[in-house]
């Protein structure tokens, strides 16, 4: 009992809460979700109307516990965030301002013993102006006209060379055959009339020989055109199904009127937004009760792509890029 007394003097200085019991193996999620709403409880203060309660914890665990929760330790404190809301709302308590969980090391500690600090956090100053309703343009941060993706460029077919079109000689037409030579025929002595007019006889016509049509040229072939280059798409995965991205923001969160409705009691009616910008796409949490992480990491607004894990209460959500 000393040594549990000593750790709780130390702590006592930085934050107001109990010291968990020792247990004989690690401690279990189950055990800090019952500790963290047994400090809820220990710590209210009523005022006239309403029953306060604070909304920021930190555990302190031993090195060996910690180690236990490294593979998931961002999905366990969304879950208890989102457990120690339902407690406050089954007990009828005001927050001051979302329920926030953190995990820190203890080195004091030993196995299966942790602490547990608990504060009223005042509600932080508004980050942004109200977020827009569904289907209106975002504001300037998020570009208003972003580059489409480039889609993958076709490779170019270069069509063979047509064949040279060789023209054709017309045929050329045989020499007439030579005329069988006349027999000799012996002509008798002509007197000839000096006062009769000489008339030259006429030069015999030589027959035209007929020219032939030239031949028709070859038609010239051209190759089809090459099919069009399928068409690059990003769209957002979610539990629900797929949503393209189009020019204006899509808004997640639990109502059926979000872009994005997610069945889940740890989303915010409205939780979050996601768009385009200059440097791929901007997301935004809209002061959601259990916040927003990207890869493991607590963002009030972050640039994400494909490839980053996106998680709004358990709802996990990615961007991918389809072709058409």
């Amino acid at each position: 009992m000393g040594f549990l007394r000593r750790i709780e003097s130390k702590l006592e200085g930085v934050f107001e809460g109990g010291i968990g019991r020792t247990f004989k193996s690690n401690v279990q999620p189950v055990e800090l979700a019952r500790k963290l709403a047994k400090e809820m409880d220990d710590n209210k203060v009523i005022s006239v109307q309403t029953v306060y309660v604070p909304n920021a914890y930190t555990v302190y665990l031993a090195p060996e516990d910690r180690e236990q929760f490294v593979a998931y330790e961002a999905r366990l404190r969304t879950e208890l965030a989102g457990y120690l809301t339902e407690h406050a709302r089954r007990e009828g308590y005001s927050l001051p301002n979302r329920a926030r969980v953190m995990i820190e090391t203890a080195d004091e500690l030993d196995l299966g013993t942790f602490g547990i600090a608990a504060e009223m956090e005042e509600t932080p100053p508004p980050m942004a102006p109200d977020a827009p309703p569904p289907g209106v343009r975002l504001p300037e941060e998020f570009s208003g006209d972003p580059a489409p993706p480039v889609a993958a460029a076709a490779p170019i077919v270069t069509p063979p060379p047509a064949a040279p079109v060789v023209p054709v000689a017309p045929p050329v037409a045989p020499p007439p055959p030579a005329a069988p030579a006349a027999p000799a025929v012996t002509v008798p002595p002509v007197t000839v009339d000096p006062f009769a007019v000489d008339e030259a006889p006429a030069a015999p016509v030589a027959p035209v020989a007929a020219v032939p049509e030239p031949a028709a040229a070859a038609p010239v072939v051209t190759p089809p055109p090459p099919p069009p280059a399928p068409v690059a798409e990003w769209v957002l995965v979610w539990p629900g199904g797929v949503v393209p991205f189009g020019t204006t923001a899509l808004v997640i969160g639990r109502s059926k009127d979000c872009d994005v409705p997610l069945a889940d009691g740890n989303v915010s009616r409205r939780h979050a937004e996601i768009g385009r910008s200059a440097d791929g796409f901007l997301l935004r949490d809209l002061d959601s009760t259990n916040g927003t992480t990207v890869n493991g990491r607590r963002v009030k607004s972050a640039t994400v792509g494909e490839g980053d894990e996106i998680m709004l209460g358990t709802s996990t959500l990615r961007i991918e890029q389809r072709h058409g």
